[in-house]
């Protein structure tokens, strides 16, 4: 199949390079872009309507001059942030001027179709959520998907964790796989950017019933500056995302930084100053004087002295740091015609809450644009990032290592604050042998990153006429990062010194190395009747992930190497894949280009595949048509529909049998283990047909999009028990199905449109459900994170939802003899309301976000619950827990995962430079404001965030909650200046 298909991207290319008909006398046209009411446009792309040849863009003062065929012709005119125009030409006509309006709903943007071609919004096949880079640099964000919260159909983002510097999973319309990999593909300029989350072995230090998955790990699209995107393009269908492959079953996600434009430089500083606080923490029980001497003896007598009740919230004591929060940002674009460039640095500190808790990032970017003659173009990206973590010491544990945990069992009337004459921290005489102060001041938990990402690519318009034009494009790019992580428990905490290796430290990390490039040809035919784009070319991708974990117990007092105890493990492993794809893909334009039809199919083999010769091919068919003025004028509707097939690779390793390494004689030895790889193991398969319609009245403000869906995942990665005359207790294969189906809709509208009055709003919904319809035969089963024995787990069932919870039921005084549903992690449906009003000088901005439906596993109640230290001790609704709890039922811990937060709210006041006279400095903007982040929660949920999960990002999101790091509010003062 390859050689074929090189002959046929050759043949393509050769037959394109000869011009078909001779060109005509040509004329020049002059002219300029405004914006309204007179501002010029630069770096907007003029072209002819009607013609293959290349555009041209506007200058700085948004001049352009173009040569048109002889005659009557009409001029197209594109630029970012504008309404797409159009102007008639007469043939004695030489100047003209056009005037642009600005396009809030962005419908005129361009989104990806392919390797190396794109096409506006309004006349898309499928639904693509799009975000500018405007609409997520409003409010300081922890990572860039934290910033999309509430702002994009079809896509469900919860929080892992409440800890400064990210941790939040992106889930793309339900669950795509059960045990295979879950993560969107991230591609930045191009660039097949990493999300590996690399936990730092924290696990093993509390004792976590799962050492990987509680670790609370970051990940590494953390790395990526906000600040530098100037789009995110996801890509939620199958048809839009089959172009990737076996990469796309869990979506894309297309994300374009910032570039120079061609002018004197211009440069933007920004300065933001602020402080976070804890949205929501926790209470104890208030203990009386009786209750502390009937539960404790006597000697808690002296902890009340005079009084007959006592409460400290040490809660807050370990939550009560206040320092500083800030973001320094500074960029510089500018260039010629021939050279453009954008470089970008910033500097960022986020303050945790937690007690010596924080995250840091500084980074550098330089991007250049450069024009080789008339017909090359070349593009450079380049980013380096050095990022910091310190997140503390939270979810589960089993040796009260962890806050929450401790706290859950230390009763209120014990401060914690209180430190011994010689400054150390005391042991607390009631409850777990355990101080969460004593071991935020000396534990140590930090993380750091360094990250380079760099990229080329190459245009060459190879031929153009009136009638065709060929371009060939190339490109390539690196991603590479190292992260190192020490975690240093030392002997002197009081939960070490109950262990039988008292102290433990820990070093890990990893190495990532992504590089890929591609090739690609991309062919137009434009006639009177209709347009023809056909590209094809090839793309390989290489991907290393090495990451390490040295751990050591029985320390030498003081110590914290991990060459100074007595019992040392290490383990390290290497996953390496590479993968070739050939693409050839088709779209006509017809009708005035109402009518867009696409076809394509990607072929490609990879190193995880069983067979590593076999090319596995994903299809994809969609159209589109647009009905012009047919609900009055200046009204457009559009109806569509896509068919397309992407995959899911296989994990690294699942073909093979490893060996794992246990101890024999003292000794480390090696041994097959018990899980049996599979040499036919194949990529899963996600096959999807989306149906919607959209479109917009009042020439554009208001704006619409309704999506349907049904996807259906086959040959799903599972694991089965073979005969036991084999050895194994468990083997990777290929079986089963699961189907996902949802409703995606988008509302915008502008309510006031003055000359100095606008208010854009904006909403979103969301809803999917799922089912198991296949296991291959299998019972049911419960996937790794799904929870800890009976206290409610997530069960796989043919049948029921993929995200069922099940447990012991408890109805009239009696607990069901076996396990039952008792909940769904994953929500009724999510709603996003995004409001932006302009009044003069004033800016607003605020995000809404409501999730209905869902529930979570509240763990950290029943723990408090267990040491009868809830708030609620003694009444009724604690009695009815307690009794269930006793009788083995979870089911009163299941709690409804409603919520509404309010995201985000930025007010800005643009002032007049000219106002501060001597102070202007040169300046010629200036911007003052105040901007927050998770202002204010509304939910039911008893416990810190119902967004919360211990288990973090997994294929089947579990929504386990033990003592999480709290979530935060945030506030910022902004200050921005513009030279």
């Amino acid at each position: 199949m390859g050689k074929r298909f090189v002959l046929l991207l050759l043949a393509m290319l050769l037959g394109a390079a000869a011009p078909s008909e001779a060109v005509a006398q040509d004329r020049r046209i002059s002219g300029v872009v405004r914006a309204a009411p007179d501002q010029p446009i630069p770096a907007a792309e003029v072209s002819v309507v009607g013609s293959a040849r290349a555009p041209v863009l506007t200058d700085e003062q948004g001049r352009f001059s173009i040569s048109v065929p002889a005659g009557d012709a009409r001029l197209q005119v594109r630029a970012f942030g504008y309404s797409r125009g159009e102007i008639a030409v007469p043939a004695g006509q030489a100047a003209v001027e056009i005037t642009l309006q600005q396009d809030v709903f962005n419908l005129d943007e361009l989104v990806v179709t392919g390797q190396a071609t794109a096409i506006e919004r309004r006349s898309a096949t499928t639904s693509i959520a799009y975000v500018s880079g405007e609409d997520i640099q409003n409010v300081p964000a922890p990572s860039v998907l934290n910033a999309l919260s509430g702002k994009i159909t079809g896509v469900n983002l919860q929080t892992n964790s409440g800890a400064p510097g990210g941790g939040i999973q992106m889930q793309v319309r339900g669950n795509a796989t059960l045990l295979g990999g879950f993560d969107p593909l991230y591609v930045v300029d191009g660039i097949i950017y990493s999300n590996a989350s690399i936990p730092s072995g924290r696990g093993f230090a509390n004792a976590a019933a799962s050492v990987e998955q509680e670790a609370d790990a970051v990940n590494r699209i953390a790395d990526l500056n906000p600040a530098d995107i100037e789009s995110i393009e996801v890509l939620k269908g199958a048809a839009a995302s089959s172009i990737y492959g076996s990469k796309a079953s869990n979506g894309v996600v297309v994300i374009t930084t910032k570039r120079g434009q061609a002018g004197a430089p211009r440069v933007n500083l920004t300065q933001r100053i602020g402080f976070a606080a804890p949205l929501k923490l926790l209470d104890t029980r208030a203990w009386t004087r009786d209750a502390a001497v009937e539960r404790y003896g006597e000697e808690a007598a002296e902890y009340f002295g005079d009084r007959d009740a006592v409460y400290y919230d040490n809660f807050e004591a370990v939550y009560d740091q206040r320092d500083l929060s800030y973001e320094t940002l500074a960029d510089v674009r500018g260039g010629t015609e021939e050279t453009r460039y954008y470089v970008a640095g910033s500097i960022k500190r986020e303050s945790g809450t937690e007690r010596n808790t924080g995250a840091g990032m500084q980074s550098l970017r330089a991007n250049v644009d450069q024009r080789l003659g008339d017909d090359i173009n070349v593009q450079f990206s380049s980013a380096y990032t050095r990022n910091e973590n310190d997140r503390g010491w939270n979810n589960n544990c089993n040796n009260y290592g962890c806050h929450g945990y401790a706290l859950a069992y230390i009763p209120g009337f014990l401060d914690l604050r209180v430190k011994n004459a010689d400054g150390t921290y005391p042991e607390p005489p009631f409850g777990p042998q355990s101080n969460p102060l004593q071991l935020t001041e000396l534990g140590v938990n930090h993380e750091e990153t360094n990250r380079f990402t760099g990229g080329v690519n190459v245009s060459w318009d190879a031929f153009a006429s009136d009638r065709q034009s060929l371009r060939i494009v190339g490109g390539g790019g690196l991603d590479t990062f190292d992260q190192a992580n020490n975690v240093w428990s030392p002997n002197e905490l009081f939960f070490e010194r109950g262990q039988a290796l008292p102290g433990e430290a820990i070093e890990s990390g990893g190495r990532s190395l992504f590089w890929n490039w591609n090739l690609n040809g991309i062919h137009t035919w434009t006639t009177s009747g209709f347009t023809a784009t056909t590209s094809a070319g090839v793309q390989y991708e290489d991907r290393r992930l090495n990451t390490f974990l040295i751990r050591t117990q029985n320390l030498l007092p003081g110590e914290r190497n991990v060459n100074r105890g007595t019992n040392t493990t290490v383990d390290e492993e290497l996953t390496q894949e590479r993968t070739i794809a050939l693409y050839l893909q088709e779209g006509v334009r017809l009708f005035d280009e109402r009518l867009l039809v696409q076809a394509g199919l990607r072929a490609e083999r990879s190193s995880v595949n069983g067979d590593t010769d076999k090319y596995f091919v994903f299809p994809k068919a969609a159209a589109s048509y647009r009905f012009l003025d047919l609900l009055g004028e200046g009204s457009e509707v559009k109806l569509r529909a896509a068919y397309g097939e992407t995959g899911n690779q296989p994990l690294f390793g699942q073909k093979f049998t490893t060996l794992t390494t246990p101890q024999l004689g003292g000794q480390q030895g090696l041994v097959v283990s018990t899980i049996s790889g599979w040499e036919d193991v194949e990529p899963e398969r996600l096959k999807e047909f989306e149906a919607g319609i959209d479109g917009f009245l009042m020439d554009g403000r208001l704006s619409w999009e309704l999506t349907g869906f049904t996807r259906n995942t086959t040959n799903l990665l599972l694991q089965r028990v073979p005969a036991p005359s084999s050895g194994f207790t468990t083997q990777i294969f290929n079986g089963g199905k699961i189907r996902n189906q949802g409703i995606e809709a988008a509302l915008g509208y502008t309510p006031i449109v003055t000359d100095n009055v606008m208010w854009v709003t904006r909403g979103t919904f969301t809803r999917y459900t799922s089912e198991v319809l296949d296991l291959a035969g299998l019972p049911a089963f419960f996937p790794a994170g799904s929870g800890f024995g009976n206290l409610g787990r997530t069960r796989i069932e043919v049948g029921q939802p993929i995200t069922q919870i099940v447990g012991f039921g408890y109805e009239n005084g009696e607990r069901s003899e076996d396990l039952v549903q008792l909940g769904n992690s994953a929500p009724d449906f999510r709603v996003g309301w995004v409001n932006d009003v302009s009044y003069g000088p004033v800016r607003v901005n605020a995000v809404v976000d409501w999730q209905q439906g869902g529930d979570v596993i509240n763990l950290s109640r029943y723990l408090m619950d267990s040491a009868n230290n809830s708030e609620d001790f003694g009444t009724p609704a604690f009695e009815a827990r307690r009794v269930a709890r006793q009788a083995g039922s979870i089911q009163p811990y299941i709690e409804d995962a409603s919520f509404v937060k309010l995201r985000e709210v930025s007010v800005m006041f643009d002032v007049n430079p000219d106002l501060l006279g001597p102070l202007q400095f040169g300046a010629r903007s200036l911007s003052l404001g105040l901007v927050g982040r998770n202002l204010a929660m509304w939910t039911d949920y008893s416990g810190l965030d119902p967004e919360v999960a211990n288990f973090g990002a997994q294929a089947v999101r579990s929504n386990l909650d033990i003592a999480p790091y709290p979530p935060a509010r945030s506030f910022y003062l902004s200050v921005s200046l513009g030279y």
